[in-house]
């Protein structure tokens, strides 16, 4: 009997706020499969710099420890906090000589040395800026220090990294697999990541990330909002929040579900920062549609820690004319039963940033033709 050998693939490790997440995912006969995944929270409410980095060392070595991962080789992203980005509308020029034009224009733009920064940038399309027909790009800034600081805390734990990512790109990467038919090329799709501390609005034209925009409200704010309300400690209101989460996704009375009338004042202090959300999707979709004479999306796809909030799909299933969805960015792959018990595949959608890490480099996520480019060139930020 001949086995088809598998192709093991680094391992995708998402540093978030309140949770460390790794994932390897291999190739078994064609089909992309879950090999191992583990999970770590975090609390956010530490007191100094050098308390969160201990919880983030020991939840890294928890993870990795708890899963059989192969090898040590690790992509890893930068979180929303330690990147900047900037929308730069460039003359067109040939391709060979736009690197040095998004250096010069980002370097003073972002009001940095190029000691201090790393820059990578995608090339978002042709726009008419007046009666000139300009180049838009996303430049994204990361200071070297943090760089640094990323890597020697990984070899410290005897991993390899192989590349530092961008956040905002693994999650459309964990998403561009179901989006590389033909009749795909043109398709507009939107894709919310609700973390603990900002939620990333993404919109792509097939495969091709076209606009991103951090914006502040997240967890967090969420966090803040619930506890003014009902008078509690924002640790009181986080549990509150998982807890309603929880028995939402599972759609069952749980023992610890929250009580109807407390569920429904969390809902109420949400709304505002929920409307105001849907506000910012709005704009980012309008400057979508002006800039790049792009259609109407398909859809719109909630990921995250904080997607499982129930509020956030029904008021932008409301207030935007869009179908809203959750996400699920490891959905079709072989192996889920490996990621453990029913919790993990219920907040499957907060595997977005891993998934994307997990699948970087891979057969799923390439191909040949321009829809392809954005997300198959080197966008990230490497030593060297």
């Amino acid at each position: 009997m001949i086995r088809r050998a598998r192709k093991t693939n680094p391992i995708g490790l998402d540093i978030g706020t309140t949770f460390v997440r790794a994932i390897q995912i291999t190739d078994v006969a064609g089909a992309p499969t879950v090999h191992a995944a583990a999970q770590c929270a975090i609390n956010p409410d530490h007191d100094t710099t050098k308390d969160r980095n201990d919880l983030v060392r020991a939840a890294i070595r928890n993870v990795m420890s708890s899963a059989p991962f192969v090898g040590n080789q690790i992509t890893t992203a930068l979180g929303t906090a330690d990147v900047q980005l900037k929308n730069l509308r460039l003359p067109r020029m040939p391709a060979e000589e736009m690197k040095d034009a998004v250096l010069f224009e980002a370097l003073a733009r972002f009001e940095a040395e190029a000691e201090d920064v790393q820059i990578q940038f995608i090339h978002v399309g042709e726009v008419r800026h007046g009666n000139e027909q300009k180049e838009e790009v996303v430049a994204f800034a990361a200071n070297t220090a943090c760089i640094g600081e990323r890597i020697e805390l990984l070899e410290s734990l005897k991993l390899s990294p192989t590349a530092i990512d961008i956040t905002p790109c693994a999650v459309a990467r964990s998403f561009v697999r179901f989006l590389r038919r033909s009749e795909d090329e043109n398709s507009v799709n939107v894709f919310l990541e609700i973390g603990y501390l900002a939620t990333t609005i993404i919109v792509t034209r097939g495969a091709d990330i076209s606009f991103i925009k951090v914006v502040d409200i997240g967890g967090q704010q969420f966090n803040d909002a619930v506890a003014r309300t009902l008078d509690v400690s924002k640790t009181e209101a986080m549990d509150l929040r998982i807890r309603r989460m929880e028995a939402t996704r599972r759609r069952d009375d749980a023992a610890n579900a929250v009580p109807s009338e407390i569920a429904s004042a969390i809902g109420d202090a949400l709304r505002p920062l929920i409307e105001r959300l849907c506000r910012e999707v709005q704009l980012c979709l309008r400057y979508f549609a002006v800039t790049f004479r792009g259609g109407r999306p398909e859809s719109l796809t909630v990921v995250g820690g904080e997607s499982a909030e129930p509020k956030v799909v029904e008021l932008l299933g409301d207030l935007i004319d869009v179908p809203c969805t959750i996400g699920h960015p490891l959905r079709g792959m072989l192996g889920i039963d490996r990621m453990g018990g029913r919790d993990r595949r219920v907040f499957q959608p907060a595997w977005a940033v891993a998934g994307g890490l997990g699948l970087r480099g891979t057969r799923w996520v390439g191909g040949a033709g321009p829809a392809q480019s954005s997300l198959r060139r080197a966008l990230s930020l490497q030593r060297g």
